[in-house]
């Protein structure tokens, strides 16, 4: 049996590890709470023009969340589709505050994602593409009219911009141009390119582990989620620096409490694992090639996780007034904000130069 002064000793020891923790937790929120801060000065739109919007909207029966930003809100309108597929970008504000000086920037969180997925509770609505393009238009046709624009340029990127591809495929009307970005052509196609870049890498490495988990698992197609998160992946190492970034813009994020924080996680994973037996199956190639709407794609050379190679025979298939591929030197993957500087210049110098043309508004 313990003595008492022990049991005394015991007790101040965990009073002390118990106080230390609550210092730790107090002081890890009091860091978010001045980053949070900083970060919401830094991107605050001052201009007498400008627009600084957040709020749920009433879309085909559902509350969903969108963020309307810009320094002038008589720029042309870009409605920005997320991929993930549930990977609201709305929190990351700061990533896109280039875009909001040239253009009024929509950002959108999906069903199944961001403050929409957060709001919906246990009410969340069955997500399929076909409802998933209902509502994409739907946000469309209301920032349009809430700004007092006719059309919208349109900008997808990963999943979203095949959701981008449908949405112009049935109101082109609504809009001045499609923009994909880390474009989906075929998720079964692209395992192919992200296999043999990770043997390659392991190999140059001698990562054995990696070689071993290869060599188990066997050569692409996996044909299920379960299946594609079970072999190994290596990326490129400015894509791995870009997930640090988003890992660090989402905990300091003003936008999100840290309750809501937890719901962004939770539905990242509900909304991959419900849309993933629909985006596995696609091949835009087979699918969306004729539009009547100009369509461009801005890509890293070095994508891996959305292969440029694909997307340039993706395009050499499209019909179109206008298309075009921009290939940036040396990127990869989250060229929208990885490369903010050339994917602006080609908005700027392309994408504008079509809503001014003859018969085309903006």
């Amino acid at each position: 049996m313990l003595s008492g002064r022990t049991v005394k000793i015991i007790r101040r020891v965990l009073w002390g590890l118990v106080a230390l923790a609550v210092l730790v937790v107090v002081a890890a929120l009091s860091y978010r709470a001045l980053w949070q801060r900083r970060i919401a000065r830094a991107v605050k739109i001052t201009s007498p023009q400008g627009i600084d919007e957040a709020k749920f909207i009433e879309i085909n029966g559902a509350q969903e969340w969108i963020t309307i930003r810009g320094d002038d809100k008589n720029n042309p309108i870009i409605l920005f589709l997320h991929g993930g597929p549930s990977e609201a970008n709305s929190p990351f504000i700061s990533l896109y505050r280039p875009y909001e000086k040239d253009f009024v920037f929509v950002q959108w969180d999906q069903p199944g994602a961001g403050k929409t997925y957060i709001k919906a509770g246990n009410q969340q609505p069955k997500l399929t593409l076909e409802s998933m393009t209902a509502d994409g238009i739907a946000v469309a046709e209301y920032v349009r009219n809430e700004l007092h624009k006719p059309k919208v340029i349109v900008i997808g990127e990963d999943s979203g911009s095949l959701l981008g591809l449908k949405m112009i495929e049935q109101r082109p009307d609504l809009f001045v141009a499609f923009v994909g970005t880390d474009q989906l052509v075929s998720w079964v196609a692209k395992q192919s390119v992200e296999y043999e870049y990770t043997k390659s890498r392991a190999t140059a490495s001698h990562d054995q582990k990696t070689l071993d988990a290869l060599n188990q698992a066997g050569p692409p197609p996996y044909l299920s989620l379960e299946g594609y998160r079970s072999v190994p992946r290596l990326l490129p190492p400015e894509d791995d620096a870009a997930i640090a970034r988003l890992g660090r813009q989402l905990a300091f994020s003003p936008s999100l409490s840290l309750t809501e924080l937890f719901g962004w996680y939770k539905g990242l994973r509900t909304g991959e694992e419900e849309l993933a037996p629909i985006l596995i199956a696609v091949d835009v190639r087979k699918t969306d090639t004729v539009f009547s709407v100009p369509v461009f794609f801005i890509q890293g050379e070095n994508n891996v996780i959305a292969p440029t190679s694909l997307v340039s025979d993706y395009v050499s298939r499209i019909q179109a007034p206008i298309k075009e591929l921009q290939i940036v030197p040396g990127a990869s993957y989250f060229v929208i904000w990885q490369h903010p500087t050339e994917f602006l210049n080609f908005l700027r110098a392309d994408v504008r130069s079509v809503s001014i043309q003859p018969g085309v508004t903006n």
